[in-house]
């Protein structure tokens, strides 16, 4: 509105004394026209466009092209952006009682102050730009009509300029207000955010459920394999590693079962009930527990360790 309105004023400005002096020589012609006692209405609407197209012209030319950089301007803030939703048919938006909360909503007290301001402004800067022109205005009697005229379009001209000026300003404030409102208004809550998040990935106490039921599902696949291995390597109080071998099938040895106090502790214990060797050996029990995941075969650098304690397991077996 700040920028159609400048436009308009500097149009007005450009063609302001071309448009005060159409004006009076229309006027002009318009007064010496010699009309016959009986004129038909159209013929006299035609006489009168012909004397004031020019006028006519002019003013067009103001109108429309202000009106053409309000589209624009608007167009721009909004990226060109054509919304159809916006003006079909709704209900809602004739309902008294949601129009009666819109109109005494703070939305609504927040726009009344807002206006107030602008015309506060509009109205100072109008009342500067006059103040010390009343003299000038006592002296149109004594003008010729058409230097009135003149001087009086200068003054409205210059009013403009100045209460556009004023509402550029403004509307820049408030351009970047509405902005910071409008993301503001498009932020969610703490409490929003947890529910999105729920949505989205689950409620955290199921997944925690689910966790712990997948956790239990492996540790008993874990433990169905601890029959199955060789040995037993121990800390012994910590950690339990069970590891299966067998030399005509494997390349090396794999973990097949691990873990850690409880875990640890039921390890053994199934390894006594199937009279599988436990070895206690903290530092490989240790190394084997931090860098060797289920069922991956043992690393290069643990052969050694490992098949010492294999060849002790076997002996004890040829023993036995």
């Amino acid at each position: 509105m700040a920028l159609a309105f400048l436009f308009m004023s500097a149009i007005l400005a450009l063609i302001g004394p071309k448009l005060v002096l159409s004006i009076e020589n229309a006027w002009n012609s318009f007064l010496a026209l010699d009309l016959p006692d009986e004129v038909h209405p159209k013929a006299l609407m035609e006489k009168v466009l012909g004397n004031f197209k020019d006028v006519l012209f002019l003013l067009a030319i103001a109108v429309f092209g202000s009106m053409t950089v309000g589209i624009l301007v608007g167009a721009m803030q909004t990226r060109f952006l054509i919304a159809f939703n916006a003006i079909k048919f709704d209900l809602n938006r004739i309902n008294p009682v949601q129009g009666f909360k819109r109109l005494f909503s703070m939305r609504s007290l927040f726009e009344l102050v807002k206006a107030l301001i602008k015309v506060a402004v509009v109205a100072l800067v109008g009342y500067s730009a006059i103040k010390g022109k009343w003299k000038e205005f006592l002296l149109y009697p004594a003008m010729m009509p058409a230097e009135a005229a003149a001087h009086l379009a200068s003054v409205i001209i210059d009013v403009m300029i100045r209460a556009g000026i004023a509402l550029l300003v403004i509307a820049v404030f408030d351009y970047f207000y509405q902005k910071w409102e409008y993301e503001k208004s498009l932020m969610m809550t703490k409490q929003e955010v947890k529910d999105e998040m729920k949505d989205i990935e689950g409620n955290p106490e199921v997944k925690r459920r689910q966790r712990q039921m997948m956790m239990e599902i492996l540790r008993s696949r874990m433990m169905a394999e601890v029959p199955k291995a060789t040995v037993v390597i121990t800390n012994p109080d910590h950690v339990a590693v069970a590891i299966k071998y067998e030399r005509e099938e494997d390349e090396a040895p794999t973990v097949v079962a691990k873990g850690k106090n409880a875990v640890a502790e039921k390890i053994k214990e199934i390894a006594r009930e199937y009279n599988i060797p436990i070895v206690r050996n903290p530092p490989l029990a240790w190394q084997l527990y931090d860098n060797v995941e289920l069922g991956e075969e043992i690393p290069p650098e643990l052969y050694r360790a490992v098949a010492e304690v294999l060849v002790y397991v076997y002996s004890l077996k040829e023993v036995s």
